[in-house]
């Protein structure tokens, strides 16, 4: 694995360190495409691996001066380290043709580290802020991967493997955050914007041209985004202490939740061209969806306090509404068979 253990991380545990590697001959794909894979999806599963943060493992990386390592096997390679402030760390792999690996880091205690392998990848991590980790990986052709930390304390992670997929990830407010995108397929998007404290983000993306947009503006939300299949949209809003669990399986399933105080959400959609829409105000509201066939269509509207509202629908074209104001209201729908629909308002 790369440059050392990866035991002791537990799901939503705090970020540990691990080595690093000090040459591209310690990676674990060993200049293989075909074996990064294997890497991101089994040594580095995000439900055992919480973090891969770049660690100054030598104690000289600890001391007051800057270090900068540029690793470079193939043709046209570019990579540029800017470093100010103390004790900043970077690394930058390359291996193929025409990658390009771009490090700024400013403020003090920040660690990079930038792993190219293939060709046309492309790789810019800025962390303006203060004992920061970031980790960009890439396999395959013309990835891209842009990371934006500001702050401090933040950790920040995007594993990509196949052709022409993107990521965006920018951290900024208090700090505190922690995110972790994988992707393997192509032309996949996600964008991901943490600003407030201690917020968490993870989305997985397996297939191609599924699109992520995931924005946490507060406090301690934590939400967990996962794509398998194809054109799945999926966009999360959360302020303050909010909870969303996502996945969606299939083609065309498309997500958009939208929280306020202390609420839940758990989504599952299996199929095709299934449809959730979540927006719950108010505090510790909880909303549950389960979906299986094929243009089903969920609507959910929560506001006021504790309310819960249960979704569950299998077949096709079935469509269920739940609509609640007011406090501790409880809705519950299950729908099996085709063309069926529910509606129901509490107030």
């Amino acid at each position: 694995m790369v440059g050392g253990e990866a035991a002791g991380y537990v799901a939503h545990a705090a970020p540990q360190q691990v080595c690093i590697p000090q040459s591209s001959a310690d990676w674990l794909w060993e200049q293989d495409v075909n074996h990064y894979p294997e890497w991101s999806y089994t040594m580095f599963n995000k439900k055992t691996l919480l973090a891969l943060l770049i660690s100054a493992a030598a104690a000289n990386a600890m001391a007051a001066s800057s270090e900068a390592y540029v690793d470079q096997d193939g043709n046209n390679q570019q990579a540029t380290v800017t470093q100010k402030g103390d004790t900043q760390f970077a690394l930058v792999f390359q291996d193929g043709e025409g990658n390009i690996g771009t490090t700024y880091q400013a403020g003090s205690d920040n660690r990079s580290g930038v792993y190219q392998s293939g060709n046309l990848n492309t790789a810019a991590v800025s962390q303006n802020s203060v004992n920061s980790d970031s980790t960009v990986a890439q396999s395959g052709i013309a990835n891209n991967a842009e990371i934006k930390q500001v702050a401090a304390n933040n950790a920040s992670l995007v594993f990509q493997t196949g052709e022409a997929n993107n990521a965006e990830v920018t951290h900024g407010g208090g700090g505190g955050h922690y995110s972790l995108v994988t992707q393997n397929g192509i032309s996949n998007d996600a964008t991901l914007k943490q600003g407030g404290n201690g917020n968490w983000s993870y989305i997985t993306q397996a297939g191609n041209d599924n699109k992520a947009n995931v924005g946490q503006y507060g406090n301690n939300n934590l939400s967990d985004v996962s794509q398998n299949g194809n054109d799945n949209v999926a966009t999360v809003s959360q302020k303050d202490t909010g909870i969303v669990n996502a996945d969606q399986i299939g083609t065309g399933n498309e997500l958009l939740v939208t929280q306020g105080d202390l609420a839940v959400a758990d989504i599952l959609q299996t199929g095709d061209f299934n449809d959730v829409e979540i927006e719950q105000k108010g505090s510790g509201n909880y909303a549950n969806v389960d979906q299986y066939g094929q243009s089903n269509n969920t609507d959910i509207t929560q506001s006021g306090t504790d309310n819960d509202a249960y979704i569950v629908q299998s077949g096709v074209s079935n469509m269920a509404v739940a609509m609640q104001s007011g406090v501790g209201d409880l809705a519950s729908i299950i729908q099996a068979g085709s063309n069926n629909m529910a509606t129901v308002t509490q107030k």
